[in-house]
């Protein structure tokens, strides 16, 4: 067996395995993925809420797991970010929404990379956030890309699977950038919904992420007319 036609094997496997394991939770939880549909197109954060926080202990794992599933297929994952802080307390819902948000994407990363290469020439074609592919295959440009909240993960990692930074660096890259990403929306998600609790701490952090991100891109733009 050649080397390339073991890594399709090894490939499709892995793609029967993850198959094998989403069929595993309708079995065992035929009402699941409708629940968590409905709730989340219809945008019942609070419905959200209730839903995961009543698997008690397991919540944790269906909230990984949501957030993982969402960024695997390229859909946004904030819901499951604004609801963790309240499920699971600031600071461990921010540690399990990153945790979720750096698995999914590096599965979405080597899914694209290997399988979906046309698609992904699609996205960078409709989009227009970024210009410049080459770029993509550095450590910083994907991690500026990542730590920006609230932009669609789909996006960058479009960029980033049709680049050619390695696994390693992409990692790096994904890990570290989704940290500011993270606080920043389980934050807000947290504060938000105790808006009657937080809206002091919410008004003081949404001035300061207005500050730094305002600053950076002030500088970043100072960057570009000294090197012209």
């Amino acid at each position: 067996m050649t080397d390339k036609t073991l890594g399709w094997t090894v490939r499709l496997g892995g793609v029967l395995a993850v198959l094998l394991f989403l069929w595993s939770i309708q079995w065992f939880l035929p009402d699941f993925y409708s629940t968590m549909w409905h709730l989340t197109v219809e945008g019942d954060i609070d419905g959200l809420t209730d839903y995961i926080a009543s698997f008690g202990y397991a919540a944790i794992l269906v909230s990984v797991f949501m957030i993982i599933f969402a960024n695997a297929i390229g859909i946004p994952s904030i819901p499951f970010l604004t609801v963790n802080g309240v499920i699971f307390g600031l600071v461990p819902g921010i540690i399990i929404s990153w945790a979720g948000e750096v698995i999914g994407i590096e599965i979405s990363f080597r899914l694209t990379r290997t399988l979906l290469r046309n698609q992904a020439k699609k996205v960078i074609q409709r989009s227009n956030m970024l210009e410049k592919l080459d770029s993509y295959s550095c450590i910083r440009t994907i991690m500026m890309g990542r730590a920006i909240p609230y932009s669609p993960n789909v996006v960058v990692t479009a960029f980033s699977a049709l680049s050619h930074i390695s696994y390693k660096d992409h990692f790096i890259a994904n890990a570290l950038g989704k940290i500011p990403a993270v606080v920043v929306e389980v934050w807000f998600g947290h504060d938000l919904l105790r808006i009657n609790e937080h809206w002091e701490r919410l008004l003081g952090l949404t001035i300061l992420v207005v500050a730094i991100y305002g600053f950076l891109w002030w500088r970043k733009k100072q960057t570009q007319r000294n090197k012209s």
